[in-house]
Order: structure tokens, then sequence, then C-alpha cells
């Protein structure tokens, strides 16, 4: 009895790791905004106050004239597999509404020295 109940203890971290075996010894950080996400905001209606309530305050700001630009910066490095950089950008005008939005495939500073210098950052 105790062998199984030995047993049944060492396992479970492995069957709760292979639940969300993707995510398992990752190192993450930033914001996670998937296309889906990013294809329910709408350009014309949506505002800064409902980007930062559901993506919380962004990692970087910069002002252009009279258009604002935020980014959510997004790094994931798995023990295994191909490391994910994105950063999501949204450009707002002077009355905090959305002109525009994209996705990029790589980031810049993370504010992380190890990831910068292995991103040659």
């Amino acid at each position: 009895m105790r062998a199984i109940t030995l047993a049944l203890f060492l396992a479970a971290p492995l069957a709760l790791s292979a639940t969300d075996a993707q995510a398992f010894g990752a190192h993450v950080t930033g914001v996670h905004i998937t296309a889906a996400q990013l294809d329910a905001l709408q350009v014309g209606t949506t505002r800064q106050d409902d980007i930062r309530g559901q993506f919380g305050t962004p990692a970087r700001r910069e002002q252009v004239g009279d258009t604002q630009i935020w980014y959510y910066d997004y790094v994931k490095i798995p023990p295994f597999g191909k490391n994910i950089q994105e950063s999501t950008v949204f450009e707002f005008n002077a009355k905090g509404v959305l002109v525009a939005k994209s996705k990029t495939n790589a980031v810049g500073k993370t504010g992380n020295p190890l990831l910068d210098a292995a991103n040659g950052k």
C-alpha cells in the first residue's frame, strides 16, 4: 500500500505537467495577445481604456506627433522547441481611439538583460 501511495505522489507532478506540457518549465514574460483577441478590437471604436482594461498597462509607450503608440511584448522560452517573441502594437489618435493595430514576431529590449543579450539587443 505504501508503494502505491508513493508512486501516486511521485507521479502527480508529471500528470499535472502533462495537461500543459507546452508551458511546463517555460520562461514567460510579458502579455500574450492572441490573434482572436487582436481581431476583436475594432479600429475607430476601441479606446485606450478598453485595451488597458483587457491587457493591463503596456510595457512601452511612444508619442509621435498626435499619435500615441503602445507596445505589449511577449517572450516564451520553452525548455524544448522554438522560442516565441512577439510584440503587439496599438496606435491611438489624440482622442484615445484606436487607429491601427499590428503584431510583429520580434521584440525590442525586454528589460531582462539576459534575454536582451541572447537576442543581440
